[in-house]
């Protein structure tokens, strides 16, 4: 059972409240059983982090209170739910995966021929040619599409590629003075599919051209008949003693109407017809070495307790999707499926990590993006952590969520799930704690940041997180706006 705090129980016996812990009683109800620890403390002065101590050794989480306005009438509410789920996309009961060589050969193939499938809509006036047909057409302007094994810099400062298709494999060659070629070449990364213009001579391909399968033109950005707004979250880490609690609870109260911001934001909370969350719910238990140690429930059961209880308190016309993440308690390796009800009892939509999902009419790419770290760190983005939408921006050139193989844990399944076939209105990623965004060819990257403070790890790496930022979607106007709840600005756009 949760308890409102009694403070002049407190104060009667002489205790002090540290400014955030007071703000964190006056705001939330506690299990009772905490509440009669707190009162048997000795300290005269009570820290929240006392309090987050004494919850977590009660294995209870703390129970947010919700303001809710009278006086709100959210438009969303008088819209019914549209939304489709595109279940070829979504591993969730469908792995099969026994890790043998097959398997893995399997897989590459299934990229191989899909990816390739769209380099081959690309219009060239070069006939298609495959590896062993290379000698046959030498001399001979033609296009060779195939996967990179092998990238390395020449003596005289070319680039030479091994690259293979299904029918063999072939030595590619882009010398400096093709500029453009040679640019592009630059950014091939292992793994890489692409197209290659070129003539063959000799044993070597001379190649002029290249051409990436991404997205292949612009189009105008897709929106809704319907006046509906969709909000974005992902990494709010429950159970982590690095949770913003306070800023979490704003965003909820935001939801249902509380006054805070101007009517202009109010209007904005009541268009939120749908919260899609991009994995990372809890903070998990044994995700790396010491996490014990930054941890305010150790209880995986409990952190998700608290994931359920926030979720009740969204309003019920609001439809929630919520696909896992690397911290969440699924497997690590991708594609991950859904979260088990099991642990996650909420009324939510679940999905996997990736998932395709067509909200109102708008293709949406879910995927919680692990591999961001390995995109960065392989396509040489200094500001990539700062600049998310980037890194997100080199795996839809590559049409795949984790191009690099080896970087990311990966499953072998017979069906390559991290191809990005169809062409997505939205793309939302999380993971880099970081938010970005920008519109690419009619395609909206999101980035959608956390509800997780600077992490010591963070420290260490230089990385500054965005913390306490949603991205919300006026689907009808296709603006994209970014709602502060951190400090005495929340409910705020900035």
């Amino acid at each position: 059972m949760c308890v409102k705090a009694d403070l002049k129980q407190l104060f009667d016996k002489g205790m002090r409240l540290t400014p955030e812990a007071y703000d964190f009683l006056e705001r939330n109800e506690i299990d009772a059983a905490a509440w009669e620890k707190i009162l048997e403390c000795d300290s005269p002065f009570l820290t929240k982090e006392a309090i987050d101590e004494i919850c977590a050794a009660s294995k209870i989480p703390t129970q947010a209170r919700v303001s809710r306005s009278p006086d709100f009438k959210p438009a969303a509410k008088e819209y019914s739910p549209s939304f489709k789920l595109m279940g070829e996309s979504d591993i969730t009961g469908k792995s099969n995966c026994s890790g043998k060589l097959e398997d893995f050969l399997g897989h590459f193939r299934n990229r191989f021929e899909r990816i390739s499938k769209i380099l081959r809509t690309r219009i060239t006036p070069n006939a298609l040619v495959k590896t062993d047909k290379l000698k046959e057409s030498s001399g001979a302007k033609v296009r060779l599409i195939a996967m990179v094994t092998e990238k390395r810099i020449t003596k005289k400062g070319n680039i030479l590629l091994d690259v293979e298709d299904e029918e063999g494999s072939a030595k590619v060659v882009i010398t400096k003075d093709k500029r453009d070629a040679f640019s592009d070449a630059q950014k091939i990364l292992l793994d890489d599919i692409v197209a290659l213009d070129g003539k063959n001579v000799e044993e070597l391909f001379i190649s002029d051209g290249i051409t990436w399968p991404e997205i292949p033109f612009a189009k105008e950005q897709k929106k809704t008949e319907e006046d509906i707004a969709i909000a974005y979250l992902s990494d709010i880490h429950m159970g982590s003693k690095k949770f913003l609690e306070r800023e979490f609870l704003q965003f909820i109260n935001w939801l249902n109407g509380a006054e805070t911001g101007s009517q202009r934001q109010r209007e904005l909370a009541g268009k939120i017809k749908y919260i899609i969350i991009a994995g990372d719910t809890v903070d998990g238990i044994g995700i790396y070495p010491e996490q014990e140690k930054e941890l305010a429930v150790k209880d995986i059961f409990k952190q998700y307790e608290m994931l359920d209880s926030a979720i009740e308190k969204i309003p019920d016309y609001i439809t929630v999707f919520v696909a896992p993440g690397n911290h969440d308690a699924v497997r690590r390796a991708e594609p991950q499926p859904s979260i088990p009800f099991e642990l996650m009892h909420s009324e939510v939509v679940r999905i996997g990590s990736p998932s395709y999902l067509e909200i109102e009419g708008l293709k949406h790419l879910v995927y919680h993006g692990a591999s961001l770290d390995s995109i960065i760190s392989g396509a040489g983005l200094k500001n990539g952590y700062a600049n998310p939408h980037e890194a997100m921006l080199e795996l839809v050139k590559r049409r795949h969520l984790s191009p690099i193989y080896g970087d990311n844990l990966i499953v072998p399944e017979a069906r390559d799930y991290l191809v990005i076939d169809e062409e997505p209105d939205v793309i939302h990623m999380g993971h880099v704690h970081t938010n970005g965004y920008m519109l690419y060819r009619g395609t909206l990257l999101v980035n959608s940041g956390t509800f997780q403070d600077r992490t010591d790890f963070q420290v260490r790496m230089g990385h500054v997180p965005t913390p306490g930022i949603v991205p919300v979607l006026e689907a009808k106007t296709g603006k994209l706006n970014h709602m502060s709840f951190m400090g005495e600005g929340a409910g705020q756009a900035l």
